[in-house]
């Protein structure tokens, strides 16, 4: 059986893993942006902005998990980097919720949203957790992560058959 500790990493590079690979799938139609298909100011372009923007911030605060499990930082630091992001997640969660997608993309546009959501409280369960080692905030922090994952990956599904948005293998 694994540790609780050794649970949430194996959670997190899963996490990581299915959210770098799933962004980084997430294509969007080259020729339909300019497209009269699409409605003014471009909701494809925001979201594809968007997840973009997460995807980088994803990466880059799982890097410093990363540095955090393999003790470069102590837990005061970690939790100072977490305090640094956690605005960060919120302000990506407040830019999806001001999205306004076509009625067709509304439902997928939700649920990213909920990935979004996810993992910002995967982060703040994952801070409880270096503050206190507190299991059931570790336990918390996986759940929401994965989760978020479940999300994103519904949200990228959703989108694929619009023609607009597509998964791209090796991109």
């Amino acid at each position: 059986m694994f540790s609780s500790s050794t649970l949430t990493l194996l959670l997190i590079l899963t996490f990581s893993s299915i959210t770098f690979s799933c962004s980084s799938q997430l294509s969007f139609a080259q020729n339909i942006t300019s497209s009269s298909l699409l409605p003014p100011g471009s909701f494809v372009k925001s979201f594809e902005q968007l997840v973009n923007q997460a995807h980088n911030l994803t990466q880059s605060y799982q890097n410093e998990v990363t540095k955090w499990r393999t003790h470069q930082f102590d837990n005061k630091t970690m939790i100072s980097i977490i305090n640094d992001y956690i605005p960060k997640y919120e302000n990506l969660v407040n830019q999806s919720k001001t999205l306004q997608p076509p009625k067709q993309f509304q439902n997928a546009t939700n649920v990213y949203t909920k990935s979004l959501e996810s993992e910002l409280q995967s982060n703040v369960h994952f801070k409880n957790y270096v503050s206190t080692n507190n299991s059931t905030e570790n336990k918390l922090s996986s759940q929401f992560l994965q989760e978020a994952a479940n999300h994103e990956f519904d949200a990228f599904k959703a989108l694929a058959p619009s023609g607009i948005f597509a998964f791209v293998p090796g991109r």
